[in-house]
């Protein structure tokens, strides 16, 4: 079989052997309704609230719920449609935003709210000034931020921009994708200052169809699902028990090797950059990722050639990468690269790389295949 080298794990990442069994004997075993009244049922509702207990541990996150979802992006959706908003009030969320932040918040303006991009610097944080400055605006009721770039990698300073933002009104509901962040940078919710958190746990070696949103004590937020009241009434729809006890194995895992693998993919980061510097298209190079950054992304623009058509270059040699977030694939441009103000030969020669430390990596033949194919994609754009 064919050697692959997977470079997409910012998209998804292979799920951890262990926890295939922890699905299969929850599947098998443990399969009961968690809402059931017998005794083995009451028995999986224990387990699934350990589950909870031990993720909101993990996250730091002992002043509030952490509620079961299906998906990052339900958690994010439940957000704008479940805050208490009304016509007139301003709604602010960063330029960098997944798009299911950034659609679901635009889709809020049909019901008389605004909604302003928080413009980013050039490494493509949110602006700290403008963003002070957007926040003396009357009404500001929410304000969402990604805690780690899907697309670079960089991280903002959430618990800056909490305080900031709760200095000038205690009131403003803050929100953060954290997706790229829990198990992948260190940091604890309490800590942070946040609201809302969500959490997802295919980046973390867990299967999909699980994820998390945390809600501090407190806030009040209506259900996006309604029926049967699962979740306290938070999220109707049967519990996924083998897709929470999974996250919470995977999160344990990820976390009892969190010094290991932030270095081992922190090393071979910075390997790939410093061979690539080395390297006969370094004057082609441009590096997006810069200043703080996880160690997990890096978002690179080869200008006057385009990233899809290296993506699927680099494909036949078995290097697997994408040209940013697999959720915006399907669009034209890049809109996060965009407001990092890339001009456009540089977006649509963007790529990004993003590793795992329970990966087998051959930096030596990955540079070298960027490079036979990025010096053939240059020669054929002269002809």
């Amino acid at each position: 079989m064919e050697k692959i080298y997977y470079l997409d794990n910012a998209s998804t990442t292979k799920v951890f052997d262990v926890v295939f069994d922890i699905i299969k004997s929850e599947n098998e075993v443990g399969f009961y309704n968690p809402s059931a009244s017998y005794k083995q049922s009451i028995l999986v509702k224990k387990k699934l609230d350990e589950a909870r207990a031990n993720i909101t541990q993990f996250l730091g996150g002992s002043g509030g719920k952490l509620y079961f979802t299906s998906s990052a992006t339900e958690s994010n959706n439940t957000v704008f449609s479940g805050v208490h908003l009304r016509a007139g009030q301003v709604v602010l969320i960063s330029a960098g935003e997944h798009p299911s932040v950034y659609s679901a918040a635009h889709k809020l303006e049909k019901n008389g709210i605004r909604v302003v991009d928080i413009p980013l610097d050039r490494d493509g944080r949110v602006d700290r000034e403008k963003f002070a400055s957007l926040l003396q605006q009357e009404n500001v009721a929410l304000v969402s931020v990604i805690h780690v770039s899907n697309e670079t990698g960089v991280v903002n300073d959430i618990k800056g921009l909490v305080k900031l933002a709760k200095q000038i009104n205690p009131k403003i509901i803050f929100h953060s994708d954290g997706v790229q962040a829990f198990g992948k940078i260190k940091f604890s919710l309490k800590d942070l200052g946040v609201d809302l958190y969500t959490v997802s746990a295919h980046k973390l070696y867990a299967p999909r169809g699980i994820a998390g949103l945390w809600v501090k004590s407190g806030v009040l937020i209506d259900p996006l699902l309604v029926g049967g009241g699962q979740e306290s009434g938070f999220r109707s729809s049967t519990e996924n028990v083998a897709g929470a006890l999974a996250f919470n194995g995977a999160s344990k895992i990820a976390l009892d090797d969190f010094d290991r693998n932030y270095e081992a993919v922190k090393s071979l980061k910075d390997e790939l950059i410093e061979k690539l510097m080395k390297s006969k298209i370094n004057e082609k190079l441009k590096i997006n990722s810069q200043g703080e950054c996880s160690p997990y992304i890096l978002s690179l623009s080869f200008a006057g050639i385009k990233g899809e058509v290296l993506m699927y270059a680099l494909e036949t040699d078995g290097i697997l990468i994408s040209t940013g977030s697999a959720c915006s694939s399907k669009k034209a441009g890049n809109r996060v690269l965009e407001a990092m103000d890339l001009n456009q030969t540089e977006v649509v020669g963007s790529i990004r790389i993003s590793f795992s430390p329970y990966c087998d990596y051959d930096i030596d033949y990955i540079v070298s295949c960027l490079e036979k194919n990025i010096l053939r994609l240059y020669a054929n754009v002269k002809r």
